[in-house]
């Protein structure tokens, strides 16, 4: 039986891969020994974060985010460590048990925050389990199964997106919460459950979601953060009602349709993003199992960052009428220095996906629609000159010279500075070709409005970010990289490792990583990096630890026999630093007390190029003692 956290700890460990976590949330492309990533936690758009097999850790060269699985579940989903461990453990198939500590035990965020965040979760799962019994129920679900087989939703798409309803009542599911005896409170909280007091009433609750098709919204994960709600009868108003948004559900982050998505998307290497759940839905019954829909908002800078860490291009679809083509409008504003490759697809003659897709030849339509997407600022440049021919903004008029002005304002506003210097040369010549003039005027315009020389980004002249160097490893750090990355050194020459746990000096965080590795050695524990990461609880000292084993290791190529001749290297040179360090003249040798000043320094010279010696220095590096003149 596991009978402490460490236990439960080490199992869930066990049974995680952690490159199958990570290639679930991160587009992951092998690299030699390792596979490489955009790392999630940062903005840089270089592929910096490494994951590796052999030690179940990832770490970003340029953030210094690293750790095991527990630390990216923690970091990438904002859990605590028991969210966490839970999260991993059902994922791997693990049973823990239960340990209950001495005391009060709290987490370093705040504990009631955290538990606000499970109950929230749990109350959505609850409420979802009720939605789903009565989608099936004889009477009150009849309504939403008629308007599931008029709109043609396969049943396999009912059970992959979990599709309910909510009874025509006021009092539906909060009878059935209460007849569980379940706390109202976080019902509330997520938007389940309304207060009479806020409408004017007598106080109480009512069900916020009545007579609708409900849709839950997943995380990426596949835990309900929200749900959409679609009227059953065409008099009810609003016709879509989303939850609001709460401590777990933000809509600006979250898309509809990207749990069941994320696998399609990675093998794809594209995103289609559509602007309703049914959309998003037809498009999956349909084979384009790549689709995710936005929750009633444009396409958010964080929308783009999530989709970017799983496809190489993301596809916008709008309708073919003006209300499409002006969300295309807001949507490239938003997206327009994100580095992605953002394409837009029109459809014709006005249809929605759900409606072309029902049509006989309407996949292979929808298909060619997709594939026929065109690149955002092609899109944008002749949107701009379509309306400059309705306009009737001849070339080379005042007006349409102010208006091409008001263009470069707008661009530059929208981060064209962080668009790479080959985008940035396709927007001067498209503004080229619109303006009527030579290339030179375009661009004293954009120098005018900011773009030019000293003006570029402080990220380098490409667009990169600025390189970060190896930082200078002192030999008592690089003898702990070498111990996490082999425990046996610790028996091979248990004379050199005292020397590093008890007197090398470190900087925090890398104290803290020395005092773990002690810590398992007097536990009778392997002072290998899993143990460390066992025993530590701060985050950065954690990440430290990952990142010292891997630049060794990597260094080291991953061979054993390098890193135990390093090891050897770095006790050598840390007990020649340390002889180095102390004082040039030492107390008078016995016998000596009536020796002269220039005896005794003879004496101190010869003493330190003994040590030296002894400790494999060269020989040369200190001069040889001789006799003075008098």
């Amino acid at each position: 039986m596991l009978s402490t956290p460490i236990d439960n700890k080490r199992k869930v460990l066990e049974a995680t891969d952690i490159v199958r976590l990570i290639g679930d949330h991160l587009a992951l492309k092998p690299k030699g020994r390792e596979y490489v990533a955009l790392c999630p936690f940062h903005d840089d758009h270089s592929p910096s974060m490494f994951v590796v097999p052999a030690k179940q850790i990832f770490h970003c060269f340029s953030c210094g985010a690293g750790g095991n699985a527990i630390d990216f579940a923690m970091r990438y989903h904002a859990m605590d460590f028991r969210g966490a461990l839970e999260f991993l453990a059902e994922r791997s198939g693990v049973v823990l048990e239960r340990f209950t500590p001495v005391g009060p035990a709290r987490d370093a965020a705040g504990a009631s925050s955290e538990s606000t965040k499970d109950e929230l979760l749990r109350a959505n799962a609850f409420a979802l389990g009720v939605f789903r019994v009565l989608l099936n129920h004889p009477d009150h679900g009849k309504p939403a199964r008629d308007t599931i087989a008029r709109r043609g939703i396969a049943p396999e798409m009912v059970e992959a997106f979990q599709i309910g309803t909510s009874p025509d009542r006021w009092d539906g599911l909060l009878k059935t919460i209460e007849s569980k005896g379940l706390d109202l409170r976080p019902f509330a909280e997520a938007g389940l459950l309304k207060s009479r007091e806020n409408s004017g009433g007598g106080g109480g609750h009512y069900d916020a979601l009545r007579n609708r098709l409900v849709f839950p919204i997943f995380d990426q994960i596949g835990r309900v953060v929200g749900f959409g709600g679609r009227r059953l009868n065409d008099e009810d108003e609003p016709k879509y009602l989303n939850s609001p948004e709460s401590r777990v559900f933000d809509k600006g982050s979250t898309l509809f349709g990207l749990h069941q998505a994320q696998r399609a998307i990675q093998n794809a290497r594209t995103a289609v993003v559509t602007e309703g759940y049914t959309d998003a839905i037809a498009c999956h019954q349909h084979g384009f199992a790549h689709t995710v829909a936005t929750l009633g908002t444009a396409l958010t800078t964080r929308h783009a960052a999530l989709l970017r860490r799983l496809a190489d291009r993301v596809v916008l679809l709008f309708d073919g009428d003006d209300a499409g083509l002006k969300a295309a409008d807001r949507a490239l504003e938003v997206v327009f220095a994100e580095p992605i490759d953002i394409r837009v697809a029109v459809l014709p003659g006005g249809d929605d996906p759900d409606d072309l897709l029902k049509q006989p030849d309407g996949p292979a339509r929808f298909r060619g629609v997709l594939d026929s997407a065109q690149d955002f600022l092609e899109f944008r440049f002749a949107r701009l000159r379509q309306r400059f021919d309705e306009t009737g903004l001849t070339p080379g008029s005042n007006a349409r010279a102010r208006a091409i002005e008001d263009e470069i304002d707008r661009l530059v506003q929208l981060g064209l500075r962080r668009l790479s210097p080959l985008r940035q040369q396709t927007v001067l010549g498209r503004l080229t070709a619109l303006a009527g003039v030579d290339a030179s005027t375009v661009v004293e315009a954009l120098r005018r409005a900011g773009l030019g020389p000293g003006s570029r980004s402080p990220r380098g002249e490409q667009g990169s970010p600025p390189s970060i160097g190896r930082p200078r490893r002192s030999p008592s750090d690089e003898a702990l990289g070498c111990l996490l990355n082999d425990p046996t050194l610790a028996v091979t020459d248990p004379d050199g490792l005292d020397d590093i746990l008890r007197e090398g000096a470190y900087g925090s965080p890398l104290s803290e990583v020395a005092g773990a590795l002690a810590a398992a050695l007097d536990s009778n524990r392997p002072p290998s990096l899993d143990t460390v990461l066992d025993i530590l609880t701060d985050a950065p000292a954690r990440s430290a630890a990952a990142a010292l084993a891997l630049e060794v290791d990597r260094r080291a190529g991953g061979d054993h026999a390098t890193i135990a001749r390093h090891w050897t290297e770095c006790i050598r040179r840390f007990r020649l630093d340390r002889a180095r360090q102390t004082t040039l003249l030492p107390p008078p040798l016995p016998g000596s007390e009536t020796s002269s000043d220039l005896d005794h320094l003879t004496q101190a010279l010869q003493r330190r190029r003994n040590q030296h010696a002894e400790l494999g220095g060269d020989p040369l590096a200190l001069p040889r003692p001789r006799a003075l003149p008098t």
